[in-house]
């Protein structure tokens, strides 16, 4: 499922911007590179970051990836999308970036650098124009300090200002302090900020709503699931601190629910049984508003916060 929000159109055109900017200096004919910039998205757990990522290469790349290697983008590479595996150290960081460019050689055990000497030639021979991270928190980086990390960091370098090629860093907060800790990554990197959305904010009862009307769109329910009547807006607020992309996981837990009781729609009850398996133990909120809502039988969740 797919909801459009504006965020989504602008941070698009940010990567569409920079890939350009590779392109313009690709064309410049320069003897040297062009020294290239590193935009991160360093935001919550499941604020929709993949979905993002995955949202951008459907609509630049519509047609089918490679069986072979899931993770490239397109058979020119321009863009190349790399999914860090858990606990990555230098030595693996390099070997998923040859095998995201689709080199055979990927699990030999030559030297990093010589494998990262391998990469450059494919990032110039395939005119990339943009590479990007997905689930930065998986680099095994302590600081700056640690040789493995400084061996990581100086490839991450190396691909901006060796190659001039972009690059995207996206993760949770955590990893914003363990990539930045490097100085010279910072001073070229241009963060976008997540921002939650307010109660207040109309675009959060819209999205809420949309999603009812999505669950109907997609044939997963005969009628409509109403995530806006009642007390149901402020708890879905509080149980996902306004992050779209946390609604939209509660939610799935409460479709589940609903269709394992072969429910028409998504009904209250499901989503408070959704906030004490998903929200909860993932800690975006103590309590479950929505009990305490149908307790009292009113929204009175200033009240429950305090509690």
């Amino acid at each position: 499922m797919r909801i459009w929000h504006s965020e989504i159109d602008a941070i698009h055109d940010e990567f569409d911007r920079i890939r350009q900017s590779r392109r313009s200096a690709l064309a410049d004919g320069r003897s040297t590179n062009t020294e290239a910039s590193c935009t991160s998205l360093f935001w919550p757990s499941h604020a929709g970051k993949t979905t993002l990522l995955n949202w951008y290469t459907e609509t630049r790349f519509p047609g089918l990836r490679s069986k072979d290697w899931p993770d490239r983008v397109d058979p020119e590479l321009r863009v190349v999308v790399v999914t860090l595996d858990s606990g990555t150290n230098f030595r693996s960081f390099c070997k998923q970036l040859l095998k995201a460019f689709g080199c055979p050689r990927y699990l030999s055990n030559e030297h990093p650098w010589d494998m990262l000497e391998r990469l450059h030639l494919y990032i110039a021979g395939k005119k990339t124009e943009l590479i990007i991270f997905d689930e930065m928190n998986n680099l095994k980086i302590r600081k700056a300090t640690d040789e493995d990390a400084t061996h990581t960091h100086n490839a991450l370098r190396g691909l901006a200002k060796k190659q001039g090629c972009p690059i995207v860093l996206i993760g949770t907060d955590e990893a914003r302090d363990r990539i930045f800790s490097d100085s010279q990554i910072a001073s070229i990197g241009t963060q976008i900020e997540f921002k939650p959305l307010a109660l207040e904010d109309p675009l959060f009862t819209q999205y809420c709503a949309t999603l009812g009307l999505k669950l109907v769109e997609h044939g997963l329910f005969t009628r409509r699931s109403n995530f806006a009547h009642g007390y149901c807006i402020p708890c879905l607020h509080q149980a996902t601190e306004g992050i779209r992309g946390r609604v939209s996981r509660l939610v799935e837990r409460a479709a589940i629910y609903a269709r394992n009781e072969g429910a028409d729609r998504v009904e209250i009850d499901h989503l408070e049984r959704a906030t004490d398996t998903y929200a909860i133990p993932n800690k975006f909120v103590e309590f479950n508003p929505f009990t305490i809502a149908r307790t009292e039988k009113q929204p009175n969740l200033q009240k429950a916060s305090a509690n």
